[in-house]
């Protein structure tokens, strides 16, 4: 009887250690296939490249088109984001093309830049009268703190003068042209290429975009109140896209980097999630990330 009982425990114990035993197997195995499955993702040598997006496109040579084309049937990683791509394309398709508000009225557009840049000068006048307080604790004064917001200020007076000018410009079609037979014949770089000269056009509607994007407050505006800049931004990202390619065909690189800016934000703009809050503070952080703003009045003012 003594060693039946010594017995029952020595099955008992050998009984309940097989499954103890036996369970990390299993969790080991999966975490080993997670492990494989992040490498994969992570591992993949495309996941930081643009040529599944210049294979998109149709601007890689006929080797690399055949080695993108060998990796897409392989990784589902890099096929969703050819997927991702022609919705896009698609959706971009079905949107109507707006070059203008409503009526041709930019009243609206201009009532708001003004206001903006009204309270950033107030609030840059404030933080400057408080400036010669003496810093505490080793905290950065309020000069310190207002010192990009009072460099956006300016950025952006300098810019609003040059939109003023263009929209009034406008205004009367041929008033401000002279006859092309009494005006003389100036070299431009720009006058054997239709493409060129369009292009300069098309940065003034971007610029139009980009501003009432960048002065807009998050805060107080709902999806609604900037609807007619998503419409813009759809209808100007094709053409973007073209002069992008065209000033790197032209080794124009600097155009080229800020029209592939200008993409990523209209992209951004047109396509976002605008039901969420913050869809609008994102495209902001990407027009302050990419200083968006200064480089396209820099390559305004020097010509495309």
């Amino acid at each position: 009887m003594r060693d039946r009982r010594r017995a029952r425990p020595r099955r008992g114990h050998g009984q309940a250690a097989a499954p103890r035993g036996g369970a990390p197997p299993p969790r080991g195995a999966d975490d080993r296939e997670g492990d494989d499955g992040g490498a994969g993702v992570t591992g993949c040598e495309f996941g930081e490249s643009p040529d599944i997006e210049l294979y998109f496109y149709g601007e890689l040579d006929a080797a690399s088109r055949a080695s993108v084309e060998a990796h897409v049937r392989h990784c589902a990683e890099c096929a969703r984001r050819l997927d991702d791509l022609e919705t896009i394309r698609r959706a971009l398709a079905s949107r109507p093309r707006v070059d203008a508000p409503p009526a041709g009225d930019w009243s609206g557009f201009m009532s708001r830049l003004t206001f903006r840049l009204k309270a950033e000068a107030t609030s840059a006048s404030s933080t400057s009268a408080s400036s010669w307080l003496p810093p505490s604790g080793g905290r950065k004064t309020s000069l310190h703190r207002a010192a990009p917001w009072l460099a956006l200020a300016a950025t952006l007076v300098l810019v609003t003068i040059a939109a003023v000018l263009t929209l009034r410009s406008r205004t009367i079609p041929g008033a401000t042209q002279p006859p092309a037979a009494t005006e003389p014949a100036q070299p431009s770089a720009a006058g054997g290429d239709p493409l060129l000269a369009l292009s300069g056009q098309h940065l003034e509607r971007s610029k139009l975009v980009v501003l009432g994007l960048a002065t807009r407050d998050p805060v107080h505006t709902s999806s609604a109140d900037w609807e007619y800049e998503r419409q813009l931004a759809g209808s100007l990202l094709s053409d973007t896209r073209l002069y992008r390619r065209a000033a790197e065909q032209r080794g124009l690189n600097d155009v080229a980097r800020v029209m592939g800016d200008l993409e990523t934000v209209l992209l951004e703009t047109s396509l976002g999630d605008h039901t969420d809050p913050e869809s609008l503070e994102r495209v902001q952080q990407l027009i302050r990330k990419r200083d968006l703003v200064v480089k396209m009045q820099v390559i305004g003012g020097s010509g495309i």
